[in-house]
């Protein structure tokens, strides 16, 4: 029995130009095959999808077939240092699992909901600490792979420039159905916080590049204030609770997102819901920046992590990375711009902004930290009225600052920009692609303005 086939769900025609025409869920590398070989019964462009946490356009199959991989969810072999899985598990599933063993993922990534393949084949935000790389994709060994003409591969670490251009594909290059990553014993992590004023965050300058530590920040702009959560390896074995971590996540990712909304909707005048919501999100900040959180380890915070993303989110966001060297001043210029906006149109995010710390990575061609150490800024908001605009201004910023987009989590990047941002790796990557796919079988509308089509 054909089991693609079996699980097919048409759509309306007259939806067809809205979504995909077909959703098919896989279960096997067999399945994938037909999907890929029977472009009359499921037609481009074909474009593989886990837990949907992407903010931009980048999985869409509009009148093609949304390929969903989340069945394929088990862990094959844990063998040591390494774990083999299928990639629709979700990171949180497979940190829990691997808590049982005495081990953990490698890295401080965020957006945990994400499942493997996902974070493997799209970039992610990471409060990376020094020897550490800024990709979670950067722990890959090992790749299974159907590609676009139904063709079985392996590529791992022995063919190291294969690997860098599969990490961070986007499923443009094939799609993944098995990956092996490093994985290690627990280690705990202790947790130091402050916070500062922007006028001395623009200071810092040279000790942000050189920071040792994973950092990540929450922006206040209109508070002024910039608060740090520095994250370094602990000398002591105590890799934290999961409870705290947990209540952490609860509070920054539901109670803060739910309290902020519902003000919005209880307090129409602006001059009188902002300053409250701000001074929410300063106990917020003071609430789980405390003792309960002062240690921890990747397993703890990562088997704990449940937020809904994407269109299931209790907020919205988009994100870019700025060089690190830079960032100092493009925080202060940050905070200038978000008033600017505020005072010319009556809008602002009623989220603090959050940042990372990447570390320079070049596992991977497409990585957004490949030419150097990056600070990422990542304005939020629940406010639906008035965020799209504030998006195309700020891409405006973002570009003028020498932003580099994520294509998954970066709106309104202009080919134009993306093209200066990653240089000559794009076109050496699309032809890569082209040959690869050469009938563009994976292509769809969003990555043709950066990846043109054959």
């Amino acid at each position: 029995m054909n089991t693609a086939v079996a699980r097919k769900r048409s759509l309306p025609s007259t939806a067809a130009n809205a979504g995909p025409a077909a959703t098919i869920q896989v279960t096997a590398p067999s399945e994938i095959y037909q999907v890929l070989m029977d472009a009359k019964r499921y037609p481009s462009p074909v474009r593989p999808t886990g837990s949907g946490s992407s903010t931009t356009r980048c999985i869409t199959a509009n009148g093609g077939t949304q390929l969903d991989l989340s069945a394929m969810n088990r862990v094959l072999k844990i063998d040591g240092d390494t774990v083999t899985v299928q990639p629709g598990i979700s990171l949180p599933d497979l940190a829990e699992i691997l808590s049982e063993e005495g081990l953990e993922l490698i890295g401080g990534f965020d957006l945990a909901n994400r499942t493997v393949g996902g974070a493997v084949c799209a970039a992610g935000l990471e409060a990376s600490m020094a020897g550490d790389v800024g990709q979670f994709a950067s722990h890959v060994t090992q790749l299974k792979v159907v590609s676009p003409n139904g063709k079985k591969f392996v590529i791992n670490d022995k063919t190291k420039n294969l690997l860098a251009l599969m990490r961070l594909s986007y499923g443009l290059l094939g799609v993944v159905y098995e990956v092996r990553l490093r994985v290690r014993p627990v280690q705990g992590f202790s947790v130091q916080t402050a916070k500062t004023s922007f006028q001395d965050f623009a200071k810092l300058g040279s000790k942000l590049l050189g920071a040792k530590a994973g950092v990540k920040l929450y922006l206040l702009p209109f508070r002024d204030r910039i608060y740090f959560e520095l994250r370094r390896p602990a000398t002591e074995s105590d890799t934290g609770r999961k409870f705290a971590w947990r209540f952490k996540d609860w509070a920054v990712s539901s109670a803060l997102p739910e309290a902020v909304r519902s003000l919005g909707i209880a307090v129409p005048i602006r001059q009188l819901r902002y300053p409250l919501i701000d001074s929410l999100s300063e106990v917020a900040q003071r609430l789980v920046n405390n003792a309960l959180v002062k240690s921890g380890s990747n397993s703890v915070e990562q088997s704990g992590r449940y937020r809904l993303l994407g269109s299931k989110s209790r907020f919205t966001y988009t994100t870019w990375a700025f060089p690190a060297a830079d960032f100092p001043s493009v925080a202060l210029a940050y905070k200038l711009f978000c008033k600017e906006h505020y005072l010319s149109t009556g809008f602002r995010c009623d989220m603090p902004a959050v940042g990372f710390r990447l570390n320079q990575d070049r596992s991977a061609l497409l990585s957004p930290s490949f030419d150097s150490p990056m600070f990422t800024l990542s304005p939020l908001s629940t406010q639906a009225k008035g965020w799209d605009d504030f998006v195309l201004s700020y891409a405006d910023f973002a570009a003028h600052h020498r932003g580099v987009p994520f294509f998954n989590q970066t709106r309104n990047a202009t080919p134009e920009t993306v093209t200066q941002r990653y240089g000559a790796r794009l076109p050496f990557f699309n032809k890569v692609r082209r040959q690869l796919d050469p009938h563009d079988r994976l292509l769809n509308q969003f990555f043709q303005s950066y990846f043109p089509a054959t």
